[in-house]
């Protein structure tokens, strides 16, 4: 039998950001991992919540398209000019750990959640991340692509810090991570 393709309902696009959820009555703090209109990938939870409707706080940014911008114009732009909103919304675990016992949960890695009942706005806002962090992502594999003099790699690692990668990686395994994310935009 030959490998399945499997294609998601909805674009997922990396979220390198922390979001606050809250826990009996306990405002907790934790990263995301990704994002799409359907749900979100949630990592280094101090504590896996006993409720399985979380509300969650997460903060957004609003990245132009570097497309749009010549190389030079992008190393001007600073990483506090660009302005993030703050999403709220309600997420219900995807996966189940009622059969873990209280020390098994502390080594839980990753949670997916699915939004509930998102409103139009909150969907919109993510649909317009995602669209626009995949948009950057083929630039940035383009700028990987033509990248032989100091200034474009100067570019290439001025993008990939905006995008949430780190820019002092070598170029060869920043590249691989961005096309990993690339890839996985529409898989499972």
């Amino acid at each position: 039998m030959g490998k399945r393709q499997f294609q998601r309902r909805h674009l997922r696009a990396p979220l390198f950001t922390e979001f606050l959820y809250e826990d009996d009555g306990h405002v907790l703090k934790a990263r995301i991992n990704n994002i799409s209109e359907g749900g979100v990938l949630l990592e280094a939870l101090p504590h896996v919540p006993e409720i399985n409707l979380m509300p969650l706080m997460i903060e957004v940014p609003n990245y132009p398209i570097f497309a749009n911008y010549g190389k030079d114009k992008l190393l001007t732009i600073k990483r506090e000019t660009i302005e993030s909103e703050i999403l709220r919304v309600r997420a219900k675990m995807v996966r189940s750990f009622e059969a873990q016992s209280a020390v098994d949960l502390i080594f839980v890695p990753k949670i997916g959640c699915e939004f509930v009942t998102p409103s139009l706005e909150f969907t919109e806002a993510i649909k317009f991340y995602v669209s626009t962090f995949s948009k950057n992502m083929i630039y940035l594999l383009n700028l990987f692509e033509s990248s032989s003099t100091k200034h474009q790699v100067d570019v290439i690692r001025h993008v990939a810090d905006f995008l949430g990668y780190r820019k002092d990686e070598k170029i060869s395994l920043l590249r691989q991570k961005v096309l990993h994310d690339y890839q996985s935009l529409e898989s499972i």
